[in-house]
């Protein structure tokens, strides 16, 4: 004979509180274990976005035949320092700085590279590393021509100091760099150059600072390991393209990256890279007179570009992490404490969820880890840094409210049963309940594993993971607690199984101390009396009250469907407004514009070898067929690298504009660019970079980026017809990857919003057994995401205002599944206690029952769970009130503190606070007015209808 679901959990409980030694000892050890086993999740954390695109995107495929036809050479990133002026045109300070730092930075260029040239001949270069993979003599020649630029800018820079040498002790650096004339005579030795230029060099470093023998160490000596991914650098210096990184008030230095833009290492750098342009501003206060200084402080020195906005973003996401782990655990000890007032109670949650926490993220750190290294069917899993958010508040919040139900029915079973056989029949009696609400959540959160994105195929199961683990824990090692406790744990107040009611109060009962009244005792069998009173009105007018709270939520949820959309996926826009790298995208979009450095690469890769005339003419016609296209601002090619020249523009055979651009064809920059290093495409693959006049971000970006593709496509097709060779065409940079991105995004969405709401669905009809009432809390719930979802909108575009570009796109995803599965927990808390009512009960004395005794918990559990999400929030308040009423400290920073040139420390990300805002707010929603309003008036008017008489 089959075990009935009841008689299962009835065995499950008595070994639980049988065992409550073992269980709680064997719990404490698997949590120092794995703590100490298992790697740190911020070791196995991986960043970015568009690294996790399905390889079949047209972007992922375009950078992939951008890394094996210009291998070594293709950068992957890149900063920017911006150099600008709001108001008169640059004045001799100006340069002085600006020289100062490109002097500074082209040294830096020709140590990293001599450091890289020798640490591949001796073979040392770490495999993380060999993204350079080019030729040490290349390196070597990089490094000599950084030498000879830094050399020839610090003439430049000595010159127009003039009198203004200060007063102090020189040093490598200062006022001359002398550094960079000793490391050139160190470097011609190296590659066996000629005797005498080595000679004059070194006088030249020694008269310049008689003590740089010493102060400057072996290249190989020299800290570097933060500048390691630096490929090259250009500025408004170079002879021939500093003509496109100048304006009257403006200049740009560029760096480009081997790095990822969201690699790690980019804070680093980052940080490096500010350290230097601050000391040049401190030299700038030594050398200049208080007349000069002035003036020279309208000069605004910012660094932007991807790897800026990367590194501030991750600066930010571990800033946001730390914010809310604090956060999250400071709210659920105060609303512990306003609940229970009674310090052991505080406790044992606030224990077991510590241990949950610890153990799952380490077994999840360890399958990653081991995912990395072992080849198992179905084990692909990832962690990322802002996974760790979902992971803490979820299981903070669920483990709470986990804990908070069982207290809860072990406060009424104490007051009815001794201690052991309490505890036993409470875990019992919440089994199915929390078996069912945390399956919602898992089963939910699961289904983001059918997601083609890579953030959003592994974070759902990692979060279902840790849910799983925070249940179990919650399941054996709460109830252990309790049992070894004993009634001391409602201390100080006692069980008095006389009056069958602890004095112990919840948030719903703190008028419910008359209990040997008959008034109370009746009171005692429905609840408080403000449930009872909320119960009784709910169920006497089912009909009013349902369609009342439709009503309120339909406004909101039909502005919820219309902006479902409304989202932007521009990265920069993650960070505040005031962020350095921001202000240094103003400044170089000012300017510039945004698209100069952000170009559409067009890549068409033909299928055989190609003759040199077929290749120009097939080049030359394609740059004529773009410049037709509106909206083109350039086109950048091999025969125009610069894009200067278009088609339409005369000149005749030896001009000086005919001499420029065959000079450009010839410049280093323009062959690294243009022309593939690996044989196997030099031949068949031409590049083209075009610049467009949309913001690279926007839809209409998009919207050029499909057009161009249709008619390049179409002009392939011809000649397909014409010459029987077939190109393929592939598309790299932000444009391509925000189209990319938005495709799969959007398409991920639609199949994951239907095997989440099917798969919850499932788990109601499995857990409730009728089917009417689980297709009801799938609507209501649904109801509740969309009414979320545009008051959020409404929010956030009234709080930022003309800055408001539109929610996170993550946003909508991830509000839907969590808010679907979490907020059925408390729908399934409700039904579960009227199913086991009527039992006993009719049908609305079960709903009434069931409201008065479950209202004041849930509600207790919605306020923990919506905590836990608002708390994702408070990287964005909490130090904007640090700085208003001063505090200092590890965890009062002030917001936005900056250097003299603008670097400003990040606490925060807008689509963290987003999310969390619209959590807390869904969760709320669901529990304040979905779970005590629609549902309760709806099964009223169900059990009528199924049961007329």
């Amino acid at each position: 004979m089959t075990a009935t679901p009841q008689v299962e959990t009835s065995r499950f409980a008595r070994f639980v509180v049988g065992h409550a030694k073992w269980i709680l000892i064997s719990w404490v050890l698997i949590a120092i274990l794995a703590k100490t086993l298992a790697p740190s999740w911020k070791a196995v954390a991986l960043d970015g976005d568009f690294e996790y695109l399905p390889p079949t995107q047209t972007s992922v495929a375009g950078g992939q035949l951008l890394d094996r036809a210009f291998t070594g050479t293709r950068p992957r990133s890149g900063l920017v320092v911006v150099f600008a002026k709001s108001s008169e045109k640059w004045s001799v300070p100006d340069r002085l700085l600006g020289l100062d730092v490109l002097r500074r930075l082209y040294h830096r260029l020709a140590e990293v590279s001599w450091q890289r040239a020798e640490l591949m001949s001796r073979g040392e270069l770490a495999e993380s590393e060999v993204v350079v993979p080019l030729a040490k003599g290349r390196w070597y020649d990089v490094a000599a021509e950084a030498l000879d630029q830094a050399i020839e800018i610090d003439a430049e820079f000595y010159e127009l100091l003039g009198e203004r040498v200060p007063d102090t002790k020189a040093s490598a650096y200062e006022p001359r760099l002398a550094i960079a004339y000793w490391d050139r005579s160190q470097l011609s030795k190296r590659m066996g150059g000629k005797a005498d230029p080595i000679a004059s060099d070194e006088e030249a470093a020694k008269i310049l600072n008689p003590d740089i023998e010493s102060l400057a160490p072996s290249v190989m000596d020299r800290k570097l390991k933060p500048w390691r991914v630096l490929l090259d650098v250009y500025s408004w210096q170079e002879s021939l393209i500093g003509s496109q990184l100048k304006r009257p008030k403006a200049r740009i230095a560029a760096l480009t990256l081997s790095s990822e833009l969201a690699a790690t290492g980019n804070i680093a750098l980052l940080e490096e890279l500010q350290e230097l342009i601050d000391d040049c501003h401190l030299y700038q206060s030594q050398y200049l007179g208080e007349t000069e200084m002035g003036p020279s402080r309208d000069l605004k020195v910012r660094i932007t570009g991807s790897a800026a906005i990367g590194g501030q973003t991750l600066l930010a996401a571990r800033s946001a992490i730390t914010y809310t782990e604090w956060f999250t655990v400071a709210m659920i000890l105060i609303i512990l404490a306003v609940i229970y007032r009674a310090p052991l109670l505080v406790a044992v949650p606030l224990i077991s969820i510590g241990v949950a926490v610890v153990t799952a993220m380490a077994l999840v750190t360890l399958l990653t880890q081991l995912s990395q290294h072992i080849q198992w069917s179905g084990l692909d899993l990832r962690v990322y840094t802002t996974s760790r958010i979902f992971v803490v508040v979820i299981l903070f919040g669920a483990g709470t409210d986990y804990c908070l139900f069982l207290i809860s029915r072990l406060r009424e079973e104490a007051t009815l049963h001794p201690w052991p056989v309490a505890c036993g029949n409470a875990l019992s009696n919440v089994s199915g309940a929390l078996l069912g609400s945390a399956l919602t959540t898992i089963v939910g959160l699961g289904m983001l594993w059918f997601a083609d994105f890579g953030k959003f195929h592994h974070t759902g199961p990692i979060i279902a993971i840790c849910l799983s683990v925070g249940l179990l824990v919650c399941m054996t090692m709460t109830p252990a607690l309790l049992r070894l406790l004993g009634p001391a744990v409602f201390w100080p107040t006692r069980i008095n199984l006389a009056s069958q009611q602890p004095n112990i109060k919840l948030l719903s009962n703190s008028s419910l101390q008359d209990g040997e009244s008959g008034k109370g005792a009746a009171l005692l069998q429905s609840g408080s009396r403000f449930w009872s009173g909320m119960a009784i009105a709910l169920t006497r007018y089912p009909v009013w009250t349902l369609a009342a709270g439709w009503i309120l939520l339909i406004l909101p949820a039909i502005g919820g469907v219309v902006h479902e959309r409304s989202v932007t996926y521009d990265l920069s826009g993650q960070l505040d407004w005031a962020s350095s790298s921001r202000q240094g995208m103003r400044l170089l979009n000012r300017s510039f514009g945004v698209g100069e450095l952000t170009p559409i690469s067009i890549l068409a890769l033909a299928d055989s070898d190609q003759d040199e005339a077929t290749m120009l003419e097939t080049r030359d016609r394609l740059t004529a067929l773009l410049y037709r296209t509106e909206g083109i601002r350039r086109v950048r090619t091999m025969s125009d690298p610069l894009g200067d020249f278009p088609p339409d523009r005369e000149m005749g055979l030896l001009s000086s504009d005919a001499w420029k651009r065959r000079t450009l064809q010839n410049h280093r920059l323009a062959k690294l660019h243009f022309i593939a290093s690996e044989p196997d495409h030099a031949n068949r693959l031409i590049r083209m970079d075009v610049i467009v006049h949309e913001d690279p971000f926007s839809q209409a970006a998009a919207d050029r980026l499909s057009d161009i593709a249709s008619r390049i496509q179409q002009s392939f097709d011809n000649t397909k017809a014409l010459t029987g060779t077939s190109w393929q065409l592939l598309y790299s940079g932000t444009t391509p990857s925000i189209v990319d991105l938005r495709e799969v995004t959007l398409s991920d969405t639609r199949r994951i919003k239907i095997a989440v709401i099917v798969a919850v669905l499932l788990v109601l009809i499995v857990v409730i057994r009728r089917v009417v009432l689980s297709l009801y809390l799938i609507v209501t719930v649904l109801l509740s995401y969309y009414a979320t979802l545009g008051l959020t909108y409404w929010f956030f575009r009234y709080l930022d205002g003309p800055e408001f570009l539109g929610l996170d796109w993550k946003l909508p995803l991830f509000l839907f599944v969590i808010l679907v599965a979490v907020g059925q927990d408390y729908n399934v808390y409700l039904v579960t206690r009227i199913m086991e009512e009527r039992r006993r009960l009719g049908s609305l004395a079960a709903v009434r029952r069931a409201v008065a005794r479950t209202g004041g918990i849930v509600t207790a559990c919605g306020f923990v769970m919506a905590a836990t999400f608002l708390s994702m929030t408070s990287s964005a308040w909490w130090p904007l009130v640090t700085a208003t009423f001063g505090m200092t400290g590890s965890f009062g920073e002030i917001a936005g503190a900056t250097s003299a040139t603008g670097m400003l420390q990040q606490t925060t990300l807008r689509g963290i606070t987003e999310l969390g805002f619209a959590l807390g707010l869904g969760v709320l929603i669901d529990t304040l007015y979905v779970r005590t309003v629609l549902v309760p008036s709806f099964v009223v008017l169900l059990d009528r209808w199924q049961r007329p008489t």
